[in-house]
């Protein structure tokens, strides 16, 4: 499904944190409410959104389903 070794892979997890804090805050969605439903802390949203950490494949499936987009939204720019 999603292979990560490359360049140009490297450049789809930089837009995945910008693509999830945008959706967050262009639907004004608090970091609780995200969280509650992906199953993971706020401290997991807010490292997700910098980029720190990266949510496994069962969290990042959740993360479209509550934003209501297809799971290649969050690493194309």
């Amino acid at each position: 499904m999603f292979d990560f070794n490359g360049k140009e892979d490297q450049l789809k997890l930089e837009i995945f944190p910008k693509k999830l804090k945008a959706l967050r805050t262009e639907r004004n969605f608090l970091v609780e409410q995200i969280a509650l439903f992906a199953g993971v802390s706020t401290a997991s949203i807010r490292n997700y959104e910098a980029g720190t950490t990266y949510p496994n494949v069962e969290r990042l499936l959740r993360l479209a389903n509550f934003f209501d987009v297809q799971l290649d939204y969050f690493f194309k720019e």
